[in-house]
């Protein structure tokens, strides 16, 4: 009998992740298995990728390489990326904002991300970007945006929810925007950018480091900042408008700032503490480290910054290069007063104080 160790492969995924509720369904292995026309797993509609022909698998074990959730690769690319304690690498931290009036009164923070992909369109240093559009306050679906229309259009978070609850029985705010990696495969786009969340930017980050298709056609990585994301259902709703006193009907905006903001038309803001969300958390979420995705060209979020504005931290060569582009071609600004030393301390210690808070969360509630 032949003492050949096999990698890992998709069976060890649903034991080791899938099982305990840690899967991110963040859809990295998905998009490399479908790319490949391999078409061994599927995503489902509530839960972690499943079989889709399990006589398919290769047993190849790419699969488990790319799961963020899983540790191996994680040396190679803290070396890559010059990891440092507690937020990565970085070079710049400013507050910044886009220059164009559309894009920030659309925008929920400072509409810096939408503003400095306008820059990459403009300047055909991309074919377009994978992003996130916002339909309702806990529910984001990923598209391809290679126009200025569709990124103005991603940029609104601004939505109602009138004849829209009675219609969604599941949603959450997480959208799987690495599934769409594998739609752009077979296409003639050979340079794209690409938004997402820690854990999604990690597992791209994997597939690059193993040089796996179809993350060969991603040039940039803009990274936002996370918190913890959502699961709902009409019931986890209800539960939340009573909790909260308010309808989710009502609401017009949601910002997940130093907390939970929801906006309404004709009433104050309501604010919550995100430990007071911790009911609706993602199980796999809740055990994730990293807060503001350290493995980004540039990483962005509100936090640290005044309303209208973003906190825009700068990690790499490439991200350097692109920001000092779209700054000097005005396509965003740095507002003097919100950059000074001090400031700038401040909203450093902000990003280290909630990266400090979401690895306790996660020491807390890890079951590896």
């Amino acid at each position: 009998m032949s003492n050949e160790v096999y990698p890992k492969n998709f069976e060890d995924l649903k034991k080791e992740i899938h099982d305990k509720g840690l899967c991110g369904e963040c859809g990295g292995c998905v998009s490399f298995c479908s790319a490949h026309d391999l078409k061994a797993i599927q995503m489902s509609e509530n839960g972690p990728p499943t079989y889709l022909n399990k006589e398919k698998c290769l047993k190849c074990g790419i699969c488990y390489l790319v799961c963020p959730q899983t540790d191996v690769l994680n040396e190679e690319l803290g070396s890559r990326f010059e990891y440092k304690e507690p937020i990565g690498s970085w070079r710049k931290i400013a507050s910044t904002q886009a220059t164009t009036e559309d894009i920030r009164q659309k925008a929920t923070d400072g509409g810096t991300v939408t503003s400095i992909l306008m820059f990459l369109l403009d300047h055909k240093l991309i074919d377009g970007a994978i992003v996130s559009r916002q339909i309702n306050p806990f529910h984001r679906v990923p598209f391809y945006a290679n126009t200025k229309k569709d990124l103005i259009e991603a940029a609104g978070s601004h939505f109602t929810m009138a004849g829209q609850m009675d219609e969604l029985e599941h949603y959450g705010s997480f959208s799987p925007s690495v599934t769409e990696l594998k739609s752009i495969y077979k296409s003639d786009i050979a340079s794209i950018a690409f938004v997402g969340t820690p854990c999604q930017v990690h597992s791209l980050r994997k597939m690059q480091e193993l040089h796996i298709i179809p993350s060969h056609v991603v040039k940039y990585a803009l990274g936002l900042f996370c918190n913890m994301n959502y699961v709902l259902d009409d019931k986890k709703c209800q539960q939340i408008e009573r909790q909260f006193g308010f309808s989710m009907k009502d609401t017009i905006k949601v910002n997940m700032k130093d907390d939970i903001a929801f906006y309404f038309k004709d009433k104050p803001t309501i604010h919550v503490p995100f430990d007071d969300m911790n009911t609706y958390c993602r199980s796999a979420c809740k055990i994730c480290k990293d807060f503001s995705n350290y493995y980004a060209d540039i990483s962005f979020g509100g936090l640290g910054s005044k309303d209208g504005f973003t906190t825009t931290i700068v990690r790499t060569k490439l991200g350097s290069e692109l920001y000092d582009g779209a700054l000097k071609d005005g396509y965003i600004s740095e507002v003097g007063n919100l950059n000074t030393p001090i400031k700038k301390s401040e909203m450093l210690a902000k990003v280290i104080g909630f990266s400090e808070m979401k690895k306790q969360r996660a020491s807390r509630f890890s079951v590896k």
